[in-house]
């Protein structure tokens, strides 16, 4: 019984980090800022605070996705300008 619960968790878990990793990062990041000020934002007192300021710093962090490329933050003239320098 214990073992079918912690196979659950594992799964359940590594099904949301899946999803947070897939998801574009713009939608992360809406999210996830979302559910924080939802909890009352960082001045929150408590346990709610602390996870507040968690989402906040999760939402920012890098997953390693096409979002956290750098080449993600230009905008399409500065792309349009490095691809003629490319060529």
């Amino acid at each position: 019984m214990l073992e079918s619960i912690l196979v659950g968790m594992i799964v359940v878990a590594a099904t949301a980090y899946a999803a947070w990793a897939l998801t574009p990062a713009v939608s992360r990041n809406r999210f996830a800022l979302r559910l924080a000020h939802g909890l009352g934002g960082a001045e929150a007192p408590g346990l709610r605070g602390r996870a507040a300021t968690w989402l906040q710093k999760l939402a920012k962090a890098p997953v390693g996705g096409c979002g956290d490329c750098p080449a993600n933050t230009l905008t399409p003239a500065e792309r349009a300008q490095q691809n003629k320098q490319a060529d």
